[in-house]
């Protein structure tokens, strides 16, 4: 899987902000406010390939977690990212 490339990350007013590149109209259903973590995972795999695994050892990198609640946590981000089309 792979974070939509048509999307682009925004820090507005010290928000992580996700919206539609070059959108002639403001369309504001279509901004997604990231926390924290979700913006170290765009961070860490926007442009790449990556699997769950990937997203696993990420936040095992970066968080003391263990390997089940970071497995819970990756699945639980992916799942919501791709209901919104933002991973494809």
């Amino acid at each position: 899987m792979k974070i939509n490339p048509d999307l682009k990350l925004r820090t507005i007013a010290g928000e992580s902000i996700v919206m539609l590149q070059a959108s002639s109209t403001a369309d504001y259903s279509k901004v997604l406010s990231l926390n924290p973590t979700s913006r170290y995972l765009w961070d860490t795999l926007s442009g790449k390939d990556f699997t769950a695994d990937d997203v696993v050892a990420a936040l095992l990198d970066r968080y003391e977690v263990d390997q089940e609640k970071a497995r819970e946590d990756a699945l639980d981000w992916i799942g919501k990212l791709s209901e919104l089309k933002v991973i494809l």
